[in-house]
């Protein structure tokens, strides 16, 4: 019985080790000054997501605006329109009609832009 309890122990310490080592590791590469930073950034309202968990992300237009018109109204009438694609960690945390500040390094030169989103922050808050 002594023998099982302490492999079981010897694990579970294992575990939490594995566990916390992982933990670090991804906190480390969040937070690395050293990632590569954002060229550009554009604020602006998200209008839609689509099954992919990207967000097209129109600027020039309010909350109110963008609830009353349909996704290629709100293109049209909109200063810019881009699609983000984005980390799972950052789709986790939006929803639509969010206002946000998108950090990217490029764009695609197509209408909607497209691009992949760096960094992204929720200013309606």
């Amino acid at each position: 019985m002594k023998g099982k309890s302490t492999v079981a122990l010897i694990l579970a310490v294992l575990f939490i080790a594995i566990g916390a080592t992982f933990y670090f590791i991804m906190q480390f590469f969040e937070d690395n000054p050293t990632q590569p930073q954002p060229t550009g950034y554009m604020t602006g309202i998200i209008v839609d997501i689509n099954e992919d968990g990207n967000i097209l992300v129109v600027s020039d237009l309010s909350v109110d605006e963008v609830k009353n018109l349909s996704v290629q109204e709100a293109i049209d009438t909109g200063k810019d329109a881009t699609w983000f694609s984005l980390t799972m960690d950052q789709r986790n945390k939006l929803k639509l009609y969010d206002e946000v500040k998108v950090g990217y390094e490029t764009l695609a030169e197509s209408y909607p832009m497209q691009g992949s989103a760096k960094t992204i922050e929720k200013l309606n808050e």
